[in-house]
Parts: structure tokens; sequence; C-alpha cells
């Protein structure tokens, strides 16, 4: 059977052991992007000049890897590990991260545009200025993220764990907040104009120089 590059690589015992990345006619390396991971006796990097664009990397193990600027448009990375994995300016537009484990990863700055992050574990991870712009993030671990000046307009949120994120200045602009754990939480400068807020928890969140209007549904009772 004909190998495909993005095939993972097996070893007798058909236990994964790599990626198959294709052979040298698929890169140039003088537009090549150097990708890394260090794996528990020797580090491995290797130079790909579209990385891993559109992909199927389900379940694939990346802890810790430096995919900085890297090019994961419409990757498919259903399961995968990518605890604290280095994702700064990374392009995962439409990416399928739905339950990958991305806790203490580094998302500043990351392009996730209508990225699926279902379920995913985001716990205490960076995504400073990140646009998740139309991602849908339901039931998401964010408890303790940072997600300061993070683009959010038209996220799903709904009964996303939130508690003590770091969301201050986000721009939440009809976000679905929607029964959303927010307790602790720091909105201070956030934008909930149009945002559905029913049955959040606000308890203890810093609401200080938000933006709303009348349009920004509240949990029933709450006022601002």
């Amino acid at each position: 059977m004909e190998r495909k590059k993005g095939d993972l690589l097996l070893s007798w015992q058909k236990k994964p052991v790599g990626l198959y990345l294709g052979g040298i006619e698929y890169y140039n390396f003088k537009r090549s992007t150097v990708v890394s991971t260090t794996l528990k006796y020797l580090k491995v990097s290797f130079y790909t000049e579209d990385s891993f664009k559109g992909v199927d990397l389900r379940g694939v193990i990346l802890r810790g890897a430096n995919l900085r600027g890297a090019n994961l448009e419409g990757v498919n990375l259903l399961g995968a590990n990518l605890y604290y994995a280095g994702l700064e300016g990374a392009n995962l537009t439409g990416a399928n991260l739905k339950g990958v484990n991305l806790r203490g990863a580094n998302l500043s700055g990351a392009n996730l545009t209508g990225a699926k992050l279902t379920r995913a574990d985001l716990d205490g991870a960076n995504l400073r200025g990140a646009n998740l712009r139309g991602a849908d993030l339901t039931v998401a671990d964010l408890d303790g993220a940072y997600l300061g000046g993070a683009k959010l307009r038209g996220a799903d949120l709904r009964v996303a764990a939130l508690a003590h994120a770091n969301l201050t200045r986000a721009d939440l602009t009809r976000a679905d907040l929607g029964g959303a754990k927010l307790r602790g939480a720091n909105l201070e400068g956030a934008n909930l104009e149009g945002a559905n807020l029913e049955g959040a928890d606000l308890g203890l969140a810093n609401l200080s120089y938000i933006k709303y209007d009348e349009s920004t549904v509240w949990p029933e009772g709450f006022k601002p």
C-alpha cells in the first residue's frame, strides 16, 4: 500500500513511532518551517514548507513541541496531546481540536478562527491576543487561561470552564457564554455587546469597565 504524507509510522509491534513526511520532493528548504519536539531520550526536528496543513494527526503526541508560526490550517488533531506546546502565531484556522490536551500551551497570537475546540483542555494556556472568532469552545476547560485581548467575537463558549481566567479587554461581542463558569474571572474592559450570559456563573468576577448594550443577556437576577 502506498504511503502518504501524514501517515503514522508503526514499529514491528504496531506502535506509532512517528509521522511519514514524504520524500525530499515534498520540501523546499529555502522556504521551510522548523518543527521540533522532544521525546524521552532524543529531540526530533524536521523541516517542511507547508507544515501540517490539512494533515490527519488524530491522537498524535506532541508534548512540548515547538510549532511556532506553523501552518496547521484545517488539520485534524482530534484527541491529540499538545501539552505545553509552543504554538505562538500558528495558523489553526478551521482546525479540529476536539478533546485536545493543550494544558499550559502557548497560543499567543495564534489564528484559531472557526476552530473546533469542544471539550479541549486549555487549563492555564496562554491565548493572549489569539483570534478565536467563530470558534467552538463548548464545554472546553479554560480555567486559569490567559485570554487578554483575545478576539472571541461570535465564539461558542456554552458551559465552558473559565474560572479565574484572564479575559481583560477580550472581544466577546455576540459570543455565547450560556452556562459558562466564570467565577473569579477577570473581564475588566471586555466587550460583551450582544453576548449571551444566560445561566453563567459570574460570582466574584471582575466586570470593571466592561462594554455591553441592550442586547446583552445576563443571568437571571444579575445586574451589572
